[in-house]
């Protein structure tokens, strides 16, 4: 079958179903995300719905400093906004993290204490996933009826806007660098729809059921205007039970297809590149005579010298393969740099994909085998089915690529309406001071296994001494690092455990 001259989107295969949104808008940088939440949250009659791999309860939904009000933190925000609506329900999913994650999180959810106190803000840590899984998504559901979906959680570092200023004082009192990432908003059939898995998950996970919804209403946020209109949205899964039976792997088979579709060109945001499965599958395109052009824009680098030497490690042997498949010279592998002193890289934390004029992915998943197999992950592709949607995802790229490369939409859209190539418009822009830099060659092996780093599945304790052994072999002078890791993990399996057990205890006591 020629996938190119079919419908890509497979209900049951790489997709759970296909749902309308009546519109759709991407939210480039925390500023475009943030402002809608404050826009749109106020305004709920009945439930919110807020989902994350992380939360941050001293974050604020707004601008440090500069133009635009001040809100308050989060925890007191929500309270204000509960009290202002009493038939207002807000539901609070977060991943029960591991004690390793301890010095990044909010101090009052590591010590598992509720930050909101208040009788309709229901807070839970979601714990139902296999040993070694986190809990990945990040939603945030109005209603039922107006949803956000994509990379970006309601945290400490994650606000910026798309100039990435490299001094800017509404980033915070506490400094951090630009940080670039994408959301996505939706209403409609498909805000439904989104709705009803977070209800689900909040089902698993709470043993409780949400407050029913009500009539749909139109909760679109102000000053957002749509970038597709009356587009079908294929809704994509990673979701693994927590006892570790087969589970739904709709994002890799996603992927696949999004990578074999592409005739011209495949556009790719990601914080991480460690799939073996995904590196595969853009080699094969690089090699073919007639394979699309391939631009990867990654971060340079991610905070903190353990993923450098662990995840980033694996992500060079990726970078190093995609290299030699490379034989037509269709490949870039970048990562944004804006003016500073000296130059600035953006930590980028997006997760898209673009094929041709065609699809639009935007989700949470990562390129790494547990975003594929073993997180629980949520993406949405539009599948482009008139003129109009076609050049409407191509706008949704172009969007992307001028803020990287410092240029007015405009005149992206020229370059590639004369020209085509979006390799040669990333190279014509590589001596600008706002640019897509090419990734540097890097030699870093990693000091833990793939196994260990980036598990295609649960693991266990057997799983964890082999792989730990593995990485000690020779290395004598790191074998020191492996058993404090190893203490860690133990801690979290047990942990894991625990909280199994203690959820079980509660649910037979209810």
């Amino acid at each position: 079958m020629d996938v190119t001259s079919q419908t890509l989107l497979r209900p049951g295969s790489n997709c759970s179903g296909i749902a309308r949104a009546d519109r759709f808008a991407m939210l480039v940088d925390g500023s475009g995300y943030y402002s809608a939440l404050a826009d749109t949250i106020p305004r709920a009659k009945r439930t919110v719905a807020i989902v994350g791999w992380d939360l941050d309860t001293r974050a604020r939904l707004g601008p440090s400093g500069g133009d635009g009000p001040l809100l308050p933190p989060l925890r007191e925000w929500l309270r204000s906004v509960a009290d202002a609506t009493p038939a207002l329900e807000i539901y609070i999913l977060t991943w029960d993290f591991p004690l390793i994650f301890a010095n990044v999180r909010d101090p009052l959810l590591v010590r598992e204490q509720d930050p909101f106190e208040h009788p309709r803000i229901h807070l839970h840590f979601d714990g139902e996933h296999p040993p070694g899984a986190s809990h990945h998504q990040k939603l945030v559901v109005i209603d039922d009826c107006l949803a956000f979906f994509g990379g970006m959680d309601i945290a400490g570092g994650r606000w910026d806007t798309p100039e990435h200023r490299h001094h800017d004082v509404r980033r915070g009192a506490e400094p951090y660098p630009p940080y670039h990432d994408v959301q996505a908003v939706v209403d409609g059939e498909a805000a439904r729809v989104l709705a009803g898995i977070v209800r689900d998950r909040w089902s698993r996970a709470a043993d409780t059921p949400m407050t029913p919804p009500g009539e749909p209403w139109d909760l679109w946020p102000a000053g957002i205007e749509p970038d597709v209109v009356d587009a079908a949205v294929g809704i994509s899964r990673t979701d693994v039970p927590a006892d570790a039976e087969v589970g739904c792997h709709e994002i890799e088979q996603l992927h696949l297809d999004l990578i074999a579709a592409a005739r011209d060109s495949i556009y790719v945001e990601n914080q991480y590149l460690t799939s073996a499965t995904m590196t595969d599958a853009l080699c094969r395109r690089l090699e073919a005579e007639d394979g699309p052009e391939i631009v990867l824009v990654l971060p340079l680098d991610n905070a903190g010298w353990l993923e450098a030497n662990t995840i980033e490690a694996l992500r060079i042997r990726s970078v190093r393969r995609l290299r030699a498949s490379d034989r037509f010279r269709r490949l870039r592998l970048c990562y944004p740099a804006v003016p500073g002193d000296g130059e600035l890289c953006v930590g980028l934390h997006s997760k898209v994909l673009v094929v041709d004029d065609r699809l639009f992915r935007v989700g949470s998943s990562n390129l790494t085998n547990r975003s594929m197999r073993l997180d629980t992950e949520l993406d949405a592709t539009i599948e482009a089915a008139t003129p109009e949607h076609r050049a409407a995802v191509l706008r949704l790229r172009n969007r992307l690529l001028a803020e990287h490369l410092g240029m007015p939409l405009a005149d992206v859209e020229a370059f590639l309406s004369a020209d085509g190539s979006l390799v040669r418009l990333v190279d014509a822009r590589r001596a600008e001071s706002r640019c897509l830099c090419e990734l540097p060659q890097e030699t870093v092996e990693p000091i833990l296994s793939h196994e260990l780093v980036d598990p295609d599945g649960p693991l266990d304790t057997d799983d964890l001494i082999e792989g730990l052994a593995t990485s000690a072999v020779g290395a004598p002078a790191r074998r020191l690092l492996p058993v404090v890791l190893a203490l860690a993990a133990t801690a979290a399996l047990i942990a894991f455990a625990t909280r199994r057990l203690r959820a079980r205890s509660l649910r037979r006591s209810r």
